[in-house]
């Protein structure tokens, strides 16, 4: 069997769960002028940040630096809630953008599990109070969806 990058079979299902993405709170550090070179670690969970840099020098190099930074990660990681180490392993979504200020994509889990997908507008009325306006895509398609929104946009902000 051979696997590819939109692979769905249980073995790499399982370890996306619960292996983080290779570089997940990992952030590389050039600054020559400084003579700075190294990985920053930076995990944040419940408002409280985590982190630590590993410079390359102190290190024994670039490698061993990265290495060390993902240790450090892992270790972290392996002290926070199951649901925070699973949000590392899983890929970043590719935004859509809609080309218009204050319509936004949405995609959310609902306490059961299941995903919603709809496209929200937002505006600020009259009286200076926030309104949104929500279209789902399972009901209304893709397309049809993000023009209800623009146009719930528009006619919000006359």
């Amino acid at each position: 069997m051979v696997c590819c990058a939109s692979c769905t079979c249980l073995y790499h299902l399982f370890v996306s769960m619960t292996q983080p993405r290779p570089n997940y709170g990992i952030t590389r550090i050039d600054q020559p002028e400084k003579k700075n070179h190294g990985y920053y670690v930076r995990i944040t969970h419940r408002g409280s940040a985590h982190q630590k840099y590993f410079p390359d020098k102190a290190s024994g190099g670039k490698t061993k630096a990265l290495k060390a930074a993902r240790a450090h990660r892992d270790k972290l990681l392996g002290k926070m809630p199951k649901y925070k180490q699973e949000a590392a392993g899983k890929k970043k979504r590719r935004i859509k953008k809609s080309g218009v200020t204050g319509v936004t994509h949405v995609v959310s889990n609902s306490p059961k599990g299941k995903i919603y997908e709809y496209w929200q507008a937002a505006w600020v009325d009259k009286d200076g109070k926030r309104k949104t306006a929500k279209f789902s895509v399972g009901r209304y398609g893709d397309k049809k969806a993000l023009d209800m929104a623009k146009k719930a946009r528009k006619d919000g902000t006359k």
